[in-house]
């Protein structure tokens, strides 16, 4: 390992070496410090899409997660109506890069992802998110099914006003929900301020057949950013937001979140044009930290056993790079980044009935302490190298590499753990490498060809190394980490062609991607559970490593603009998984969707009807006891009217026609003294009002 590291960076000096020795032109770079890609000249990643903030603010989801619910290609999991997280072509959590602000990453607390990342940032500080599908970008963390970059906002020099803002709020019908936000800007020669904040306050919301289900929650947040331009081709950026969740109710999942507060801050520096050779440097360095508390006072358990989870995680980290350009075609990026993850928590429970024996009282209660996260940590350090080279003025060739140093520690292990693995708890150190290469073809008459392919690695989370004895899955095991887990290997190749013409535009990616290693869990009845002995299921599931798996499937769509001010859009995805190794299908795969759209914008009015079309889906894992789902198709209908510059009026009906529904990564009530589905909202009516000031 010390001998590749060495290699590795003294790789990193001689490539910086030789860039100083050559003179060229300078490149015509854009510099941003958010952005995930720099964009010289053209964008050359068509494989990248683009969530814009006006289509965000238009649907007004009720957090972050739900944005991708109508994008092509994902699925949405729902464990309560806040937390949500999409999952992509079938990958999910850790296999998904999800980061903010081009760079910033932080984790749940939660073993059973309460709070996912893309929770502790609201729709209405999201300016846009970016995201790669697929493991084709290594300058910005391992990335080994995608990445999703939210750009949150940032001070805008468009207005002529120094000082400039909004303030807006509305209420929903269906759960009787209450909104809003207060966004102000300042904007001087050299130094820029803003400041976004909000408050939520949603109840339970009934389904299409008029059942309350368990979904109401609080939350309060707000997000500060400051920016100094010292001079025109250099910036200095300081950010930090606050996020706070209360009293937030979880059906899918055995307990609710007292509450979940999260701090992340960074600082970043950005510099372009530095000479003929250097067209940009980067610097980054970033914390978060999340304090969460998750119990089941509300349940009907509490009155056998009163159970709280006092949880945290920490992440801090940050990232370099520099920009060079070779040879007046070549643009090569180099860098290196570091990612550190700690997780701390236990599970506190006083028993005052035996649960096995309800006639059996305790007075006091018995009190436990469950270690839950072990107090353990990973530590990432990455070195990686991208060049994109215009082969001609059509034709662009990408390479990239990045190798990963990735290592854990164990602090406080629980002693049934240590006896489990007879002590050998402690995880190798290991070296993933990540290759990634593709052609991008612009050819004549707007029609583009893309074909990318990589060789990505995933190293296992302290979720799937540490976890000791929860209920995290979609059933009612007890899940257990492995220490000896391998890393997940994912060889993946994407076909994308699109064509355009003046009005209308088609498009189709063809995907296929073979898994090695492939990180999930199996039942072993060796294994006894530790906790409710007396209650079924019996066994527990311990993370192992399935040999082969793999996963194909397609995207496709079209666009059409008539009429002047009309679009009409269509979109359909499919994921075809399997396990090779067990001989059945891989579990949570979004259905067969279509998504389908026809919009009307003018100056003063922008108005979308949605329509969402999903098959059923009966490909399910048995050893997940995953149920299969029938398919439905729901429309949502929304418009902004600007009647003024300085007001926009905003009216949504969602579900329309009503319809009692079940999205098939939504899990099923747990411990609620109900055997429930997880219905999704009936319909539901929103008015907003927005004053920019």
């Amino acid at each position: 390992m010390k001998n590749i590291y060495v290699i590795s960076v003294l790789l990193l000096i001689f490539v910086q070496i030789l860039a100083s020795s050559l003179l060229n032109a300078q490149v015509n770079d854009t510099l941003n410090i958010e952005e995930i890609l720099i964009t010289a000249k053209r964008s050359d990643d068509i494989i990248r899409t683009n969530i814009n903030g006006q289509l965000i603010e238009l649907e007004n989801p009720t957090e972050t997660g739900a944005i991708f619910k109508n994008q092509i290609g994902f699925g949405v999991e729902k464990r309560g109506n806040y937390g949500m997280e999409p999952i992509l072509r079938g990958f999910k959590y850790d296999q998904l890069n999800v980061q903010f602000d081009g760079g910033v990453h932080s984790a749940n607390a939660c073993p059973n992802r309460m709070d996912p990342a893309i929770a502790q940032i609201s729709p209405e500080e999201i300016e846009k998110i970016e995201v790669i599908k697929g493991p084709y970008n290594v300058r910005f963390g391992a990335s080994f099914g995608g990445i999703l970059n939210i750009i949150s906002k940032r001070p805008s020099r468009k207005s002529e006003s120094i000082f400039s803002g909004s303030v807006d709020a509305g209420y929903q019908t269906n759960g009787g929900n209450f909104y809003s936000n207060v966004f102000a800007q300042a904007v001087l020669k050299k130094v820029d301020f803003s400041i976004n904040a909000g408050y939520k306050n949603y109840g339970n919301y009934s389904s299409g057949d008029g059942q309350e289900i368990a979904s109401s929650y609080k939350h309060l947040g707000y997000a500060i950013k400051m920016g100094i331009n010292p001079k025109e081709n250099q910036r200095i950026q300081l950010s930090f937001r606050q996020s706070n969740a209360e009293d937030v109710l979880y059906a899918g999942l055995p307990m609710d979140g007292d509450f979940d507060k999260s701090s992340i801050g960074s600082a970043d520096y950005a510099i372009s044009n530095l000479s003929p050779i250097i067209f940009s440097l980067k610097f980054k360095a970033y914390g978060s930290y999340v304090d969460h508390q998750m119990s089941n006072t509300r349940r009907p358990a509490y009155k056998l056993t009163h159970a709280v989870s006092p949880l945290n995680a920490t992440v801090y980290g940050g990232r370099s790079e520099i920009g060079l350009n070779l040879w007046g075609s070549s643009l090569l990026y180099l860098g290196t980044d570091y990612k550190h993850v700690g997780k701390k928590g236990v599970r506190n429970r006083e028993v005052f009935i035996n649960p096995c024996d309800t006639s059996q009282h305790f007075d006091p209660p018995k009190k436990f302490v469950d270690k839950t996260w072990q107090d353990t940590h990973l530590d990432d350090l990455g070195f990686f190298l991208e060049n994109k080279y215009e082969l001609t003025q059509s034709l662009t060739w990408l390479v990239g590499i990045r190798t990963d140093f990735v290592s854990y520690a164990i602090n406080d292990p629980d002693t049934s753990f240590i006896n489990q693995y007879n002590g050998e708890i402690s995880p190798d150190s290991r070296v993933n490498v990540n290759l990634t290469t593709s052609l991008t073809w612009h050819i004549n008459n707007g029609l583009n060809f893309q074909w990318a392919v990589a060789r990505a690695m995933r190293a296992p989370s302290l979720t799937e190394s540490f976890i000791n004895h929860l209920s995290i899955g979609m059933d009612a095991y007890e899940y257990l980490g492995n220490p000896n887990l391998k890393s997940e290997v994912n060889y993946q190749t994407d076909i994308r062609v699109e064509k355009n013409w003046e009005n209308i535009n088609i498009f189709t990616d063809v995907y296929y991607s073979y898994l090695q290693n492939y990180i999930t869990a199996k039942l072993d009845t060796s294994i006894q559970k530790k906790y409710l002995k007396c209650k079924d299921p019996k066994g527990t599931k311990q993370f192992v490593n399935v040999d082969k798996a793999f996963m194909v499937g397609f995207e496709a769509g079209m666009g059409i603009r008539f009429l002047e001010n009309f679009k009409y859009s269509l979109g359909a995805a499919y994921t075809y998984a399997q396990n090779v190794t067990w001989d059945e299908p891989l579990s949570e795969i979004t259905p067969a969707t279509i998504n389908t759209s026809i919009s009307y914008t003018t100056e003063t009015i922008d108005a979308r009807l949605n329509g969402r079309i999903v098959a059923e889906q009966n490909r399910v894992s048995t050893t997940f006891n995953e149920s299969t789902t029938p398919g439905f198709s729901v429309f949502d209908f929304y418009i902004t009217y600007s009647p003024l510059k300085m007001l926009d009026i905003n009216f949504a009906v969602t579900n329309i026609f009503d319809k009692n529904y079940v999205e098939h990564l939504s899990r099923a009530y747990k411990a609620m003294g109900t055997n429930s589905l997880y219905w999704e909202p009936g319909r539901n009516f929103n008015l907003g009002v927005k004053i920019k000031l």
